[in-house]
């Protein structure tokens, strides 16, 4: 009797559970009362099945022996002392009682069987990147695939490698599919050019409003009075501008600075710079080693597109001049300044439509002196064979930025 009572309060926590449909409520409730010596477990069950007139069905590795001495338990209570002491699970469907080994649970547990066989499939790429959608699906994309699925990048052939069920490889193809279109080529037609004010109106160039929505960033010395920096934002209407441009070039009322064409996609950044690197000596430690370092002096611009619709182009720009500045002296030699200027804006145009920026001034101060070859260089006299010319251009920097749709051209 203490065996028994052992062995139930050890197993008491895999009792409780051990039942499954059916449960404890549809149980029969009877007492009844065993006493049995190393009886086959076939004979066990039978009996317990037997007192509550049930049918019973004992599954194949159901085996061993059992001793035990119940006296006035329930019925229930019996046929859960027995099956965690024979480590078998129990169901009732019905008025048939169905006994299986726990092992074959726990096996089953352990290992489920598979709902639906797993297939494959390769996905070719024409214009998505395979390692970008990958990514997706991996990612915020994840409920395109089941959870046994799985998706692999080939970046040299720009596939995707899939395994899944059937029914989620369908739902991946038609998402790779909406995702595989080309994105719109943008075609960025730009001229930077230093101009005066009067060639400016002859181009019909009004300005608007200064930095309306834009960010204008600028990095100026203090010593640097002849540069001003404002946000001009204008729009010409579709005009002959090259021939125009270079018709001014002619009459030496502007100089074209660059004039790049940039191909891009929407979203893709665009991005030209020109300029020269410019040398200084630079000395350093006790001994006054000398060094050359250089300093970038560059007109730079980047382009970002995007496309809203076949007639509207949102571009982002950010246009940087970095011109040569002071050279301060110090006690070990002497520094370069660089002088800088940013306009940082985004405008919404329509296809073909031109605009300009501008908003950066730079004043040229030009001295010239000349005389009359001997006379000038006469005493007293000499000032009447001397002139002196001084001249002032206040140039601005112009940037026209024109986007064409290419249309897959």
């Amino acid at each position: 009797m203490r065996t028994v009572l052992l062995l139930l309060a050890l197993l008491w926590p895999l009792i409780t559970g051990a039942g499954e449909a059916g449960g404890k409520s549809s149980l029969p409730q009877q007492p009844v009362s065993l006493m049995l010596d190393n009886v086959p477990a076939g004979q066990v069950l039978q009996s317990l099945a037997r007192q509550a007139q049930l049918n019973i069905v004992v599954a194949p590795g159901v085996s061993g022996a059992l001793s035990l001495q119940l006296a006035a338990v329930p019925w229930a209570q019996a046929l859960e002392i027995v099956a965690a002491a024979l480590d078998v699970r129990w169901s009732l469907r019905g008025n048939v009682l169905q006994i299986t080994p726990a092992s074959r649970a726990r096996e089953q547990a352990r290992y489920p069987p598979r709902q639906a066989p797993l297939g494959s499939a390769t996905l070719g790429l024409r214009h998505a990147s395979a390692a970008d959608l990958a990514a997706a699906l991996t990612g915020g994309g994840a409920r395109y695939l089941s959870p046994r699925g799985s998706v692999l990048a080939d970046v040299r052939t720009n596939r995707l490698l899939v395994q899944d069920t059937r029914p989620a490889l369908e739902a991946l193809r038609h998402w790779v599919e909406t995702m595989d279109v080309p994105l719109p080529q943008v075609e960025l037609v730009a001229h930077i050019v230093s101009i005066g004010q009067e060639s400016l109106r002859d181009l019909g160039v009004k300005w608007a409003a200064s930095a309306g929505g834009g960010t204008l960033q600028a990095e100026l010395p203090a010593t640097a009075a002849s540069t001003r920096l404002g946000f001009n934002i204008g729009r010409i209407s579709g005009r002959m501008l090259e021939l125009e441009l270079s018709a001014l070039e002619r009459r030496q009322q502007l100089a074209i600075i660059a004039s790049p064409r940039l191909l891009t996609s929407h979203q893709q950044p665009a991005s030209i710079r020109q300029g020269s690197e410019i040398p200084y000596l630079l000395t350093s430690g006790e001994n006054g080693n000398v060094s050359v370092d250089y300093k970038e002096a560059l007109l730079g611009m980047t382009v970002t597109p995007y496309v809203y619709s076949p007639e509207r182009i949102r571009l982002k720009l950010h246009i940087s001049q970095n011109m040569p500045g002071q050279k301060l002296q110090y006690a070990q030699g002497e520094v370069l300044t660089i002088d800088k200027q940013e306009i940082e804006t985004e405008v919404v145009l329509r296809d073909g439509e031109t605009i300009a920026l501008g908003g950066i001034f730079q004043d040229k101060r030009q001295q010239a002196r000349g005389q009359v070859p001997w006379l000038g260089g006469v005493p007293l006299l000499g000032g009447l064979f001397r002139h002196e010319a001084k001249n002032r251009q206040r140039q601005e920097l112009v940037v026209f930025i024109t986007p064409r749709l290419l249309n897959g051209r």
